[in-house]
């Protein structure tokens, strides 16, 4: 098997969904920037972030803290 296999739930589609639709390309983002998006806590707004990060969706700036995405060109 290639790569980290994730259930994703209609509501979880839905979420990445919003996540994506409101970042503009070549801005970067924090996890904070996005939550009041999703109206979610963090640490399920950085989840959302990091399966985005695994589907090639999204790239990080590889921080550990305060890390920024981005979307991917």
């Amino acid at each position: 098997m290639f790569g980290p296999e994730y259930k994703i739930t209609p509501m979880t589609k839905l979420q990445m969904d919003i996540i994506l639709s409101s970042m503009n390309p070549g801005e970067w983002y924090r996890s904070s920037d996005l939550m009041g998006v999703l109206d979610v806590k963090e640490t399920r707004t950085k989840e959302l972030l990091r399966i985005l990060v695994d589907l090639g969706k999204l790239v990080d700036d590889g921080a550990t803290k305060g890390k920024r995405y981005q979307l991917k060109s």
